[in-house]
């Protein structure tokens, strides 16, 4: 079924999950772990991570067991956001776990505000792993600076405007679902969040794109 929130719900909500993620000792640097489905809260881990002054470290979770244990391990993970059964399919994390679904009660009681957090160019904003074609995947840190300058260059050429809906298609683990995500977030426009089934199937999306009105899809 689709889900749909506002930009004041999605707010309100990454703010609540910030100042949790700060009161368990997530501060500037430290890195959290988003292992969810393709659903909202997916995008209210990665908008409560960065509120929150940390980094995100996207894991798929269709990875295989053997790359996901290492990714976690080599990061040096904080904290790991994940849901449902998926908690139950990951190796024993190096870190504190958080359920976005079990835990929303706790997030639920935070405050609605900003967390008052000063995020500086340099900070980190993720942390992504390479394939590892050529060997053992490197993670790659990518700063706010990095990240602020691509969403600003995307914004002028190709251009995306208030009016526009985006199909957001990409995992997590490959960084040019940043665009698709947070692209339309910060120019007012709307993004369409797309299931792993559906990205797979040629007919289904093209549904999705018909009855969305979908103006603008990468791939």
């Amino acid at each position: 079924g689709d889900r749909t929130l506002t930009y004041a719900d999605l707010d309100r909500r990454a703010n609540q999950l910030a100042h949790h993620l700060r009161r368990l000792g997530t501060g500037h640097g430290d890195l959290v772990g988003i292992c969810t489905e393709r659903t909202p809260e997916m995008v209210v881990a990665m908008l409560g991570t960065l509120k929150a002054g940390g980094a995100y470290v996207p894991l798929d979770p269709a990875y295989p067991t053997e790359r996901l244990t290492f990714m976690m391990a080599d990061s040096g993970l904080k904290m790991l956001l994940t849901q449902g059964d998926l908690a139950d399919r990951l190796p024993e994390p190096p870190a504190v776990v958080v359920r976005l679904d079990r835990d929303a009660d706790a997030f639920a009681a935070e405050d609605t505000a900003p967390p008052e957090v000063e995020v500086a160019g340099d900070d980190l904003a993720y942390v992504i792993y390479t394939s590892g074609s050529t060997g053992r995947p490197k993670g790659v840190q990518i700063p706010h600076r990095a990240l602020d300058n691509f969403l600003r260059s995307m914004q002028g050429r190709p251009g995306i405007g208030r009016g526009d809906v985006l199909l957001a298609v990409t995992s997590l683990s490959f960084d040019i679902s940043v665009l698709e995500l947070l692209l339309p977030l910060v120019t007012g426009a709307r993004v369409v969040l797309v299931s792993r089934t559906v990205a797979a199937d040629a007919r289904a999306l093209a549904r999705v794109l018909d009855r969305a009105g979908v103006t603008i899809m990468q791939a």
